[in-house]
C-alpha cells in the first residue's frame, strides 16, 4: 500500500508540477500590470498600455511553458515566439519605463522555445538591454540595474519552475523504458529456455508421434486391402469383424493383420515410450511454471543495478563464479527493492557495489555505498 500510495504522490506531483509553473509564470506579468499604474512618471495611458500588451502576449508565453513543463517543444513554437517578441518590443515606447520588467518573460520563452545558439544569444541580448532602454524611458539610472537585476532574478525563478517539472517527465519516460525493457528481456529468457527444454521435447514427440501415424496407416491400408475395415474406424471394423486399430494382438488373431496389415514389429512399445515421454515433459512443464513463479534473483539483481545506473549511480554487480540461487524470497526482494529506492532518492550517492556472497552456505547479498555496508539475508 505505501509503493502505491507512493507512486500515488508521484503523479499527482507530476500533474500538478506543469499548472504551478504556469500559474508562477503568471504572476510576474501580472503584478507588473498592477504596478504599471503606480510607477514614478507612469500614468493611466501606460498602465492601460501594459494591460493590453500583457493581454496580447502572455498566453502565448503560457503556452511555452505548459509544453515546456511537460518536456515537449510547442507546435510552432517559433512563429508564437515572434509574435510575443513584437507586442512586447513594439509595447515598449508605450507602457512606460519600467516595462522592460517583461522582458523576462520574452527571455524565457526565448530559451524554451529557440534552438541553441539562437537562444543564447537572444537571452543575452534581451537581458543587456533592459537597463539602458529603462533608462532611456526616463527611469533614473540609479534604478536601471535594479531593472537588469531584475530581469535576471525573474526569469532564472521561472526557467527552474519550468525545468524542474520537465526533468521529472524526463525521468518517469526513463523509468518506464527501463521496465518495457526488463519485461522484454525476462519474456526473451523465458523463451529462450523453453525453447532449449520443452522445446526439443515437444519436437522429438512429435517426430515420433508422425511416425508412428504413418506405420498405422499403412497398417490400416494392407488391413482393407486384406478385405478388414480400416482401422482408423474400430466400431465400423468390430462389425467387420476385424480388430480395432488399438488392439493389433487381437486383430492379428482374427486374421485381418496376418494378411498385409500386420503390425510393424516395435510399434507398440513406441507407442508405450511416446506416451511415457509425453507425460515426463507435461511434468517438467508444470515443474518449470511453478519455478517461473517464483521471482528470480539474477533479474531482481540486474534490475536493481540498471536503476541505480540510470538515476547516475556508478554501479557494480559482482557475482560468484558458482553462480546464485534461483529465487529470492518475498522478504529478501522486498529489502532489496526498499534499499534500492533509498538510494534513489538520496541521489548522493556515487557509486554502489552489490555483491553476492556465502557464509556456512547460506547466500546473502552486501550493498556497499562508500563506507556503508547493507547485508540482506538469501533464506533457502
Amino acid at each position: 500500500m505505501s509503493g502505491l500510495a507512493e507512486l500515488w504522490r508521484s503523479d499527482r506531483v507530476l500533474r500538478l508540477a506543469p499548472a504551478g509553473a504556469a500559474a508562477c509564470s503568471a504572476l510576474l506579468p501580472v503584478a507588473q500590470v498592477l504596478l504599471a499604474f503606480s510607477y514614478m512618471d507612469n500614468d493611466a495611458r501606460t498602465g492601460l498600455w501594459s494591460l493590453a500588451a500583457t493581454g496580447a502576449y502572455l498566453p502565448l508565453h503560457l503556452r511555452h511553458v505548459w509544453y515546456a513543463a511537460h518536456a515537449r517543444r510547442p507546435p510552432a513554437g517559433v512563429w508564437t515566439f515572434a509574435v510575443m517578441a513584437a507586442v512586447i518590443l513594439g509595447a515598449t515606447p508605450l507602457a512606460g519605463n519600467m516595462w522592460p520588467r517583461s522582458y523576462a518573460a520574452l527571455v524565457v520563452s526565448a530559451l524554451l522555445v529557440l534552438p541553441a545558439p539562437w537562444s543564447y544569444l537572444v537571452y543575452v541580448t534581451v537581458a543587456a538591454a533592459a537597463a539602458p532602454i529603462g533608462y532611456a524611458l526616463g527611469l533614473p539610472w540609479t534604478s536601471a540595474p535594479w531593472l537588469l537585476f531584475s530581469v535576471l532574478a525573474g526569469s532564472a525563478a521561472l526557467l527552474l519552475l519550468v525545468w524542474l517539472p520537465a526533468a521529472l517527465t524526463r525521468l518517469r519516460a526513463a523509468r518506464e523504458l527501463l521496465a518495457q525493457q526488463a519485461v522484454a528481456q525476462e519474456r526473451r529468457r523465458l523463451d529462450d529456455d523453453l525453447r532449449r527444454s520443452l522445446g526439443r521435447a515437444l519436437e522429438s514427440i512429435a517426430a515420433r508421434g508422425e511416425q508412428a501415424g504413418r506405420a498405422l496407416e499403412s497398417v490400416a491400408v494392407h488391413g482393407e486391402q486384406a478385405g478388414c475395415a480400416p482401422k482408423s474406424a474400430p466400431a465400423h471394423g468390430e462389425q467387420a469383424g476385424c480388430a480395432p486399430k488399438s488392439a493389433p494382438a487381437h486383430g492379428e488373431q482374427a486374421g485381418c493383420g496376418k494378411v498385409g496389415g500386420a503390425v510393424p514389429e516395435g510399434l507398440p512399445d513406441e507407442l508405450a515410450a511416446l506416451a511415457d515421454d509425453s507425460r515426463r515433459t507435461l511434468a517438467d512443464a508444470r515443474q518449470r511454471v511453478r519455478g517461473y513463479r517464483r521471482p528470480s534473483l539474477r533479474a531482481e539483481l540486474e534490475t536493481a543495478a540498471t536503476l541505480l545506473a540510470a538515476a547516475g549511480i556508478e554501479t557494480r554487480l559482482e557475482l560468484p563464479r558458482g553462480g546464485v540461487p534461483d529465487a529470492i524470497a518475498p522478504q529478501s526482494r522486498a529489502a532489496l527493492r526498499a534499499t534500492v529506492t533509498r538510494l534513489l532518492r538520496t541521489g548522493a550517492v556515487p557509486s554502489c557495489t552489490i555483491t553476492v556472497t556465502s557464509t556456512d552456505g547460506r547466500p546473502r547479498l552486501e550493498l556497499r555505498t562508500g563506507e556503508a555496508t547493507e547485508t540482506i539475508e538469501i533464506p533457502a
